[in-house]
C-alpha cells in the first residue's frame, strides 16, 4: 500500500510540473506569493522572499517570521500530502544588510519527504556603486541551500528507506524604480545538484525574470496599494510563466490576491493586525485549483506572519 501511495505522490508532483525536481520548486510555499500564482520575483519584500528572490530581503525594514501549513489536492481518497514553510528575516543595518533563514517541506507522512534549508544574505547596492536612490533601489543576494529527500516504502513485505542530500545555491537581483516599475532576477539551483539514490537525478538550474509594478493608487481605476507581477521561468530549454495581482484595502489592512500559471489558478486574501511599536500580525489564506488533477477540488494554504 505504501508503494502505491508513493507512486501516486510522485505522479502528482510530476504532473504539476512535468519534472521530478518539482518537489524542490518554490510552487507550494509562501501563502501571499501563492495567492498571486507564485509570481513574486519582482515583489519579494517579506519572509517569503528567500524562496523566490533572495535579493528581496534587503528591502525588509522589520524583523519577520512566517509559518505556513497546508493541505494539498484535497479530495483525493487515501492521500494526505502537505507543504510546510518557515521563514525568518533579520535586517541588521543599512551597511551590513539582511540575513534570512527558510525551511520548506513537501511530503506525505511516513512515506516521502522533500526538505530544503536556506541560509541567505542580501544588501542594497546604491551606496557601493553611487546610484541615486531617488531613481532606483538596487539589491543583490545569495542563498546557500541544502536539499534532502527521503523515501520509505514496502517491497515484498520489507520496509525500505533511503535518503539523499545535496548542497547548492541561488543568487538574486532586484531593482525598484521610483515610477513603480520593479525588475527582479533569480538564478536557482546554480550547481544543478544531484539528489538521486542509485542513478543521477539532478535538480535543474532555473532562471526567473520578474517584471512588476506598484502603485499606491492605480491610475484611472483607483485600485489602492496595487501590485502586479509577471514571472518568466527558463528551465531545461522551456519557458513557463506566472502572473499575479494584489491590492490592499481597508486602510491597507485587507489584502486581496489573484494569480495563475499553466498548471493552476489561485486566489487569496490576508488581514493585518497592528500592535504597539508598529508590530503586525498577518493571517493569510490561499486557495489553488489545479487544472490537471480532476479528482482534486483544490489545495488550501494558511500562514501566520509576525513583523516587529
Amino acid at each position: 500500500m505504501k508503494k502505491v501511495l508513493l507512486v501516486l505522490l510522485l505522479t502528482i508532483v510530476v504532473t504539476m510540473s512535468q519534472q521530478v525536481y518539482a518537489a524542490f520548486e518554490d510552487t507550494y510555499w509562501g501563502v501571499r506569493a501563492l495567492g498571486m500564482g507564485g509570481a513574486f520575483t519582482a515583489v519579494a519584500n517579506d519572509a517569503n522572499a528567500p524562496l523566490y528572490n533572495i535579493a528581496g530581503i534587503a528591502n525588509c525594514v522589520q524583523k519577520e517570521i512566517t509559518l505556513m501549513g497546508s493541505r494539498l489536492f484535497a479530495g483525493l481518497d487515501g492521500v494526505e500530502i502537505s507543504a510546510n514553510y518557515l521563514g525568518a528575516v533579520y535586517p541588521i543595518s543599512e551597511e551590513w544588510g539582511t540575513v534570512s533563514f527558510a525551511w520548506s517541506s513537501l511530503g506525505t507522512p511516513a512515506l516521502a519527504r522533500y526538505d530544503t534549508f536556506n541560509l541567505g544574505y542580501a544588501r542594497r547596492l546604491n551606496d557601493l556603486i553611487n546610484l541615486d536612490t531617488d531613481i532606483v533601489n538596487l539589491s543583490a543576494g545569495l542563498n546557500l541551500k541544502y536539499l534532502r529527500q527521503e523515501i520509505n516504502f514496502d517491497e515484498d513485505d520489507n520496509d525500505l528507506s533511503d535518503s539523499k542530500g545535496a548542497v547548492t545555491g541561488d543568487i538574486g537581483l532586484l531593482a525598484t524604480f521610483e515610477n513603480g516599475l520593479r525588475v527582479g532576477f533569480s538564478s536557482k539551483y546554480l550547481t544543478s545538484p544531484d539528489i538521486g539514490y542509485e542513478e543521477k537525478d539532478s535538480v535543474s538550474n532555473m532562471n526567473v525574470l520578474g517584471i512588476g509594478y506598484f502603485s499606491e493608487l492605480l491610475p484611472y481605476v483607483n485600485i489602492p496599494t496595487f501590485t502586479a507581477d509577471l514571472d518568466l521561468i527558463f528551465i531545461d530549454g522551456e519557458t513557463k510563466f506566472r502572473i499575479g495581482l494584489e491590492s490592499y484595502i481597508l486602510d491597507d489592512k485587507l489584502g486581496i490576491r489573484l494569480g495563475g500559471r499553466e498548471e493552476a489558478f489561485d486566489i487569496g486574501f490576508g488581514y493585518e493586525f497592528t500592535f504597539l511599536n508598529d508590530s503586525t500580525l498577518a493571517i493569510d489564506y490561499a486557495f489553488e485549483l489545479p487544472f490537471e488533477i480532476e479528482e482534486s477540488y483544490g489545495s488550501h494554504f494558511l500562514s501566520l506572519s509576525f513583523r516587529f
